[in-house]
């Protein structure tokens, strides 16, 4: 049978596409962003030979590619394609409401307690192999920013750093069973390492705070997008500069963080998802209106009594 997987190209999405090659032998594995995924599904139903199966990993679709995505599916129910779409972001529920008369064809599964490579370990009963477990653990490590492996630190910054040529080279290392190859171990030490941590400060230099009702939000901005966003909150805070919100503006994006706010919802309303604790929002954002959101969500808060945890 011929099958496709389109994963997100993190950790997290290179673990879902390593278990989906040891189980599944698929004829082509993408690596793909949220954005680009629609145009990737429609571009499926035109490969010679056409896929019987189409598996997804990491990857949660946005309201306003709904439209491209049923078109697929549609298509795909005429010419027999199943759909197996695994994933720990949180799905708008709009999204849920137009993929509801798809059953014949799509099956998912949306948890956002487990990695969507846990999910997809789990479901292809992969799990007790020693270096998929490992891979997994990896995967919590990097989604959740636990931060408990060196490792981790090294990959997340190498994938954002390196591209595409660098994020498949990593996938074919896994599907070697090769969690630390080499040519990772030297490309961190020669060019990510020292650049990176400058990228950081220099992040910090320029943040800007911004105080409403008595929450501080503070915000990074033209942050280099090879910087991941929960790094610099995480030296922020090292460095005490400390918010119950925090943005960090990409030049094709923004992400929020906040231990206070559920800030996927805002991140929902503007195009974008995530969790409640870490969301993106794709494009050229309005900084006037995001903070717009922010401080309607602030003032639903302002009457409530606020936790001492919450006083910076």
């Amino acid at each position: 049978m011929t099958r496709l997987t389109i994963t997100h190209w993190d950790i997290d999405g290179l673990a879902a596409a390593t278990f989906m090659y040891f189980k599944l032998k698929p004829a082509n594995q993408i690596l793909s962003s949220v954005t680009s995924l629609p145009n990737y599904l429609l571009q499926s139903l035109r490969q010679t030979p056409l896929p019987r199966e189409v598996w997804v990993a990491d990857l949660n679709p946005q309201p306003n590619s709904v439209k491209a995505i049923t078109a697929f599916l549609e298509e795909a129910r005429r010419r027999r394609i199943k759909v197996y779409w695994f994933d720990h972001h949180e799905w708008d529920t709009r999204v849920y409401r137009e993929l509801a008369g798809f059953d014949d064809v799509l099956t998912y599964v949306v948890d956002p307690n487990y990695t969507a490579a846990d999910l997809v370990a789990s479901r292809l009963d992969l799990k007790g192999d020693k270096f998929v477990d490992e891979l997994v653990k990896l995967s919590y490590d990097d989604d959740f920013f636990e931060n408990k492996y060196d490792l981790t630190v090294m990959w997340r910054r190498v994938l954002r750093w390196g591209g595409w040529d660098v994020r498949y080279k990593a996938l074919d290392s896994f599907k070697r069973r090769d969690l630390a190859p080499a040519w990772m171990l030297e490309f961190y030490k020669r060019e990510v390492s020292i650049v990176y941590e400058n990228l950081i400060r220099e992040a910090l230099a320029r943040m800007d705070v911004i105080d409403h009702e008595g929450f501080r939000i503070i915000v990074f901005p033209d942050v280099d997008p090879r910087v991941h966003p929960g790094e610099v909150v995480q030296v922020s805070e090292r460095n005490g500069l400390r918010a119950h919100v925090y943005i960090v503006r990409y030049p094709r994006g923004v992400s929020l963080r906040s231990d206070y706010i559920d800030v996927s919802s805002i991140a929902r309303e503007m195009g974008g998802g995530g969790h409640s604790r870490a969301a993106g929002i794709p494009g050229d954002v309005s900084l006037r209106n995001l903070l717009g959101k922010l401080f309607e969500k602030i003032n639903e808060l302002k009457n409530l009594s606020v936790p001492a945890s919450m006083v910076i």
